[in-house]
């Protein structure tokens, strides 16, 4: 949610990375997608920014999975082929908080560019 609503032009936006990810991975099935997706909202307007909705939400991504969440956050950010002021920030905070390192961050964004092109 915090990647979505980064997009400062226009954080509404359907986005095909964002929604596939939560009708599909494991760690959602079982789940109303549509609840899901309302209350991670909710999350993100209490907490009032990308950065402090992850920071609320850090201590429950187990470190195991944190470079496979970076890349779905990445996949979201790219997916409308623009990356936002904001959303280059919240790329910068995440890998930072993730400890994800530079050269694999750029390798995932070169990627998922690629992929995004096709």
């Amino acid at each position: 949610m915090a990647c979505l609503r980064a997009n400062e032009l226009d954080s509404e936006a359907e986005n095909a990375a964002f929604y596939t990810t939560i009708k599909s991975r494991n760690i959602f099935k079982g789940h109303d997608a549509v609840s899901l997706i309302e209350i991670a909202g909710r999350h993100f307007e209490r907490a009032g920014s990308p950065a402090a909705l992850i920071d609320a939400a850090i201590g429950a991504i187990r470190e195991q999975t944190r470079l496979p969440l970076f890349y779905h956050c990445l996949d979201v950010i790219l997916a409308d082929g623009v990356v936002t002021p904001q959303e280059h920030k919240v790329f910068q905070y995440l890998k930072g908080k993730f400890k994800v390192d530079d050269e694999i961050a750029w390798k995932a964004m070169e990627v998922l560019v690629s992929k995004n092109q096709l």
